[in-house]
C-alpha cells in the first residue's frame, strides 16, 4: 500500500515538472519572439540571397 502511494506522488511530481517545463518553454519563446521581432534575419537566411 505504501509503495503504491508513494508511486502516485511520483507521478504527480513528475506531471508538474513536465507542466512547469512545457510552461516555462512556451514562455521563453513568447518573450523571445516578442523581443525578435524588430531585429534582422538571422546570418543563414541572408546567406541564402
Amino acid at each position: 500500500m505504501e509503495k503504491k502511494r508513494q508511486k502516485i506522488w511520483t507521478a504527480i511530481g513528475v506531471g508538474i515538472a513536465i507542466a512547469l517545463l512545457l510552461y516555462w518553454l512556451t514562455l521563453a519563446i513568447w518573450i523571445d519572439d516578442d523581443t525578435d521581432t524588430p531585429m534582422p534575419p538571422p546570418v543563414e537566411e541572408i546567406s541564402n540571397y
